[in-house]
């Protein structure tokens, strides 16, 4: 996946001459167009409206054109996701340390609350001023007379809602928050503007060819707006806006306090968006996104101001609180949830309205003013990061439920006083990797960010004029940003592969790149000898370490090592072919076969109700009751139309039977445990209700298995014995049936190694 790099100044602290490796800067080759907030009804309508579609289209011409102007929509991998998971990792591990079995976490850290400033900016155009927007209430749900900076105040702040265009209440950004976050997480800011941008509206939303037709100069925009309205505001003012050091820049572990760059911006433009239609601008229209303002610089400094524009937000003058809360989850670090790669053909991730960072954002009677909660996943991750109340979760441990029944007692998702998630961890999986080059055994550096991965060894070297460290080795290390060094004593020593300097950082003599690219690399895995001259060590005891060192963002696999050997002339002085524990320095390299140790895994379990937050799951049609998620590290995104049954977050559809061929999002609206019937909905013909889950069921979804989960066959079932008639609460049942105790895993044939995406 070419995932575009943000910088981030997050530096390690290590000893000797080791530096970590620097973030790598993202590559701005253009702006991100977010498809989770793609509105295909109102895409048509503009279509038809400006002449570019027939009235009497077909269904088959209607897919064409949506495939055709929706082609541009895709993800954005978020600097808060990438700079900031290592961090809510270990937070999430120490808190889980302290759990009791079948405990509740994080319920030392209930009472965190958190407030951020948000500088909300209004911009128009020369040729689309707001107050001439030419709209019409036929074009948009969110259709009012005028657009004040007051209604944006309400839509935003308000911690009472605001009037929508039928005088009806909706509920604000801010409410949205504090329901989520059960009233710890406060959205507050100040709306600014109107001001007119310096170019017609072409110059910034028009499609750039060369850029898969992204909008042209965003970017640009930002900073003429904010320029614009911080002119005129007071240092103590502007300052209010910068509180935040979410990347830790100084790092002192301190991320409470100013880092120099505006927290939070949210740009308003004075035209639909690009993704329900564009309105009169059609293709000129700015697509909502987030993203970033000069990346490779952190930022662009204010002139006079000694503040930077850095992340932002943009959104359309008609947005409702779906879009904002949407682009806002993003602003806090969290990835899409929708099939960021799904084509025309593609039916879509399994996770449909659940969450607001898939289909949730769009709920509602008016589209996207009544969005749905986050997905656990999403929970778990502001969690981690905010501490507070986003989740209560129980912890059901293996032991606890194998080969006996465990009753537990659920609330509703939208209950922030109760127990609202279960969190079942499934026993690590073995998963096929690289065969060593001889024998059983080798050495793994493991693969992640953020890494100071090592494995050491001491040797007495003779009095000689031919020693020489010789291994066996192949790797694959995203080029330059990470890198391997062999130290000795803590110094970097050249070697026949090594790379003299590195232009990213000051590290010198490191192994990057791909083994694939040496010509006399050998064999399926690419093994190539690793020579290093150690003779000017002669007649000392020196301790010998391999270092495997990433940075925040993406990598490959890393790195492994196979028959070591110190020699002098050809006398063995010292030989490790990894397939006895011996005396070496493991610190997170490991000693592993033909296989390794897959990430965490788990089931969660959430009741949803129409409810809170969740209560437009009635106007679309989504039935209430026990909901069960995989969740799945070993997949970075729900891409589901490249990883069919594999995604990072996703529902376990507790109705195999499909509803004609529509999409995911419809096909999953059933998708809970329930001891109730469904409700009719047009095209589905089996509503009886399930209210037992087993994984050792096929949800696979053969027919659409874009839309299933493979799941591994651990003997895990979940039976709802109790439900309130509104899903306010639930009793479940879970067991784990463990026939063989030689074979506790039980793994399905079908659930292969392709899963992990391991090379």
């Amino acid at each position: 996946m070419n995932y575009k790099r943000i910088a981030v100044a997050v530096s390690l602290a290590c000893s000797g001459l080791l530096q970590v490796a620097s973030a790598a800067p993202i590559e701005q080759t253009s702006m991100i167009a977010d498809a989770g907030l793609i509105n295909e009804q109102q895409i048509l309508y503009w279509m038809v409206k400006r002449g570019e579609l027939s009235a009497t289209a077909t269904d088959a011409e209607k897919r064409t054109a949506l495939a055709a102007y929706t082609a541009k929509a895709k993800s954005f991998p978020t600097r808060e996701h990438h700079a900031l998971k290592n961090s809510m990792k270990q937070k999430l591990k120490t808190r889980a340390n302290r759990q009791r079995v079948n405990g509740s976490v994080f319920s030392d850290s209930n009472d965190v609350e958190k407030t951020v400033k948000v500088l909300a900016v209004l911009v128009d155009f020369p040729d689309l001023p707001y107050n001439d927007n030419r709209l019409t209430a036929s074009d948009s749900a969110m259709f009012y007379d005028n657009y004040p900076v007051a209604h944006y105040e309400k839509l935003l702040f308000s911690p009472s809602g605001f009037d929508g265009p039928q005088k009806q209440n909706l509920k604000s950004a801010n409410q949205y928050f504090s329901a989520v976050s059960g009233d710890t997480f406060s959205f507050t800011g100040e709306v600014k503007g109107w001001v007119t941008a310096k170019e017609d509206a072409a110059f910034y939303g028009g499609n750039d060819a060369d850029k898969n037709d992204d909008d042209k100069a965003v970017p640009d925009l930002v900073k003429e707006a904010v320029i614009a309205v911080v002119a005129d505001m007071s240092e103590a003012e502007l300052n209010s806006y910068d509180v935040e050091d979410p990347g830790d820049l100084n790092n002192n572990g301190i991320t409470d306090e100013p880092d120099g760059i505006i927290d939070h911006i949210m740009l308003f433009h004075s035209s639909v968006g690009e993704e329900a239609g564009g309105g009169v601008l059609g293709d000129d229209a700015i697509w909502s996104h987030r993203f970033f303002v000069q990346p490779q610089d952190l930022g662009f400094e204010i002139p006079g101001k000694n503040k930077k524009i850095f992340g932002y937000t943009v959104q359309p003058i008609d947005a409702a609180a779906g879009v904002c809360a949407h682009e806002f989850g993003h602003d806090l670090g969290l990835p899409d949830e929708y099939d960021t790669r799904a084509g025309a053909s593609d039916v879509g991730s399994p996770v449909g309205l659940w969450s607001i960072m898939s289909g949730g954002s769009w709920a509602g009677a008016i589209p996207g003013a009544e969005p749905t909660g986050f997905s656990p996943y999403a929970r778990s991750y502001l969690q981690a990061r905010y501490e507070g109340n986003w989740i209560n979760e129980q912890v059901v441990n293996q032991e606890s439920i194998k080969n006996k029944d465990l009753d537990v007692e659920l609330f509703s998702a939208v209950n922030s006083e109760q127990t609202n998630q279960l969190s079942i961890p499934l026993p690590p999986l073995q998963v096929q990797f690289k065969t060593p080059y001889a024998g059983d055994y080798q050495y793994y550096s493991g693969e992640g960010d953020q890494m100071i991965n090592s494995m050491s060894f001491d040797v007495t070297l003779p009095s000689s004029t031919s020693l020489t460290l010789m291994m066996k080795a192949h790797w694959n290390i995203e080029v330059d940003y990470d890198y391997v060094q062999v130290l000795i004593n803590d110094t970097a020593i050249v070697g026949n592969h090594t790379k003299i300097a590195n232009p990213q950082n000051s590290a010198a003599h490191i192994i990057t790149g791909d083994s694939t690219d040496i010509p006399e690399s050998e064999g399926a895995h690419n093994w190539v000898d690793l020579e290093y001259d150690l003779t000017s060590f002669a007649d000392s005891t020196v301790t010998v370490k391999i270092v495997y060192i990433t940075d925040e963002f993406e990598g490959e696999y890393g790195f492994v090592a196979d028959n070591i050997k110190v020699l002098d002339g050809s006398k063995v002085v010292y030989q490790d072919d990894a397939e006895e524990v011996n005396d070496i320095v493991l610190k997170d390299f490991k000693r592993v076969g033909a296989s390794i140790e897959g990430k965490p895994m788990r089931y969660i379990v959430q009741l949803r109700s129409y409810q809170g937050v969740d209560s437009s799951l009635k106007i679309d049609s989504y039935e209430p009751g026990v909901l069960v998620w995989l969740e799945n590290m070993n997949q970075t995104d729900n891409n589901v139309s490249e990883h069919e049954g594999q995604s990072l977050i996703g529902v376990i559809d507790a109705d195999q039977s499909l509803i004609g061929t529509r999409g995911t999002s419809t096909q999953v609206r059933d998708a809970t445990f329930s001891k109730f019937d469904q409700s009719a909905f047009a095209g589905d013909t089996e509503l009886s209700a399930n209210s037992t889950f087993s994984d050792t069921d096929n949800y696979i979804s053969p027919k659409q298995p874009q839309g299933g989960m493979f799941l591994r066959n651990l003997g895990i079932s979940l039976e709802v014995i109790e439900q309130a008639e509104d899903s306010s609460t639930t009793t479940v049942r879970l067991t784990r049936t463990v026939e063989d105790e030689n074979n506790p895993e039980q793994i399905a044939a079908y659930f292969s190694s392709e899963i992990n995406n391991l090379k």
